[in-house]
């Protein structure tokens, strides 16, 4: 079998790194030619085009920022589908809305291939450990073919059912990261500003109800204060934006979502799109006129 990757950045990299340690020969290409070349020495196959994958491979992964990026792989002129072979499996693992990712397994449906909507969650770190959580949607016979292959890259991969299911359950886990996100920002603020130190609160809460894995993962970098991106604040809001326009096509109101969107909101507006999702707290700073101090005390 052979792989393809299209997308080496922050996640795609390091999850093309782990079919590579695993053994299977894979093709790689990105417009960022030193992550290309920094894996091809790891023993992966450098590309110059998608086309180039497309006429190689049998199954293919993306991993790109957003739906309008997967759609110009897939379907321009030198992308996957007018240059792949018959029963190639596209397995898309970007952050995309249910309507694009069903839109896109019809019209490759048209080229005779298959397509599997598979986000992720875990963030940077997880993806480096090859610990993701991997959610797919998509025929069962072309799943379990591909089984092995997700499984170098999550620990935690569960079909979810039919395509466009898997991007529904990862915009589910955004609302819940982003409102999880805010309300530890939120209560953060307000323990600062009472007068408590931020690790002794860590201490003291980390292990009842309001623990999180967003908790662990998110309060040490608030401590820290150490916003170096692992998920980026332009991403969940992206991510929500789809969650607010599939909720409005199916009839699901959002009251909380549609709040904490707004917040996202405001720290693109005030060029922090690039930082990392925990620096959302700077919103609460700024309305409380109050900052963390570094150390967290």
């Amino acid at each position: 079998m052979k792989v393809g990757f299209i997308g080496l950045g922050i996640m795609g990299k390091p999850m093309a790194g782990h079919l590579i340690k695993n053994g299977y020969e894979t093709y790689l290409f990105d417009l960022n030619t030193k992550a290309v070349q920094e894996l091809a020495e790891l023993g992966g196959n450098a590309c110059e085009s998608n086309k180039e994958i497309a006429e190689i491979c049998d199954v293919i992964f993306t991993m790109l920022p957003a739906g309008k990026h997967v759609k110009q792989v897939l379907f321009s002129d030198d992308g996957v589908a007018k240059n792949g072979k018959p029963n190639t499996i596209i397995i898309d693992m970007s952050s995309v809305s249910p309507e694009e990712s069903k839109s896109f397994a019809n019209d490759l449906y048209e080229y005779n291939m298959a397509f599997i909507d598979a986000p992720v969650s875990g963030g940077e770190p997880m993806a480096i450990e090859g610990k993701l959580s991997i959610m797919a949607g998509g025929a069962e016979d072309d799943f379990n073919r591909v089984l092995p292959l997700l499984k170098t890259m999550g620990s935690n991969v569960v079909h979810v059912g039919e395509v466009g299911t898997g991007s529904a359950a990862k915009l589910a886990n955004q609302i819940i990261v982003s409102i999880h996100l805010a309300a530890l920002s939120e209560a953060a603020v307000f323990a600062s500003k009472s007068g408590i130190d931020l690790n002794k609160l860590y201490q003291a809460i980390s292990g009842g109800l309001a623990g999180s894995a967003v908790m662990e993962a998110k309060m040490p970098k608030i401590i820290d204060r150490d916003f170096e991106p692992g998920g980026r604040i332009e991403i969940n809001f992206k991510d929500l934006g789809n969650v607010q326009s599939s909720a409005n096509a199916i009839g699901v109101p959002l009251p909380i979502t549609n709040l904490v969107k707004e917040v996202f909101g405001s720290e693109v507006a005030n060029g922090n799109a690039t930082k990392d999702h925990s620096y959302i707290i700077n919103f609460f700073e700024r309305m409380a006129n109050h900052q963390i101090p570094k150390g967290g005390k």
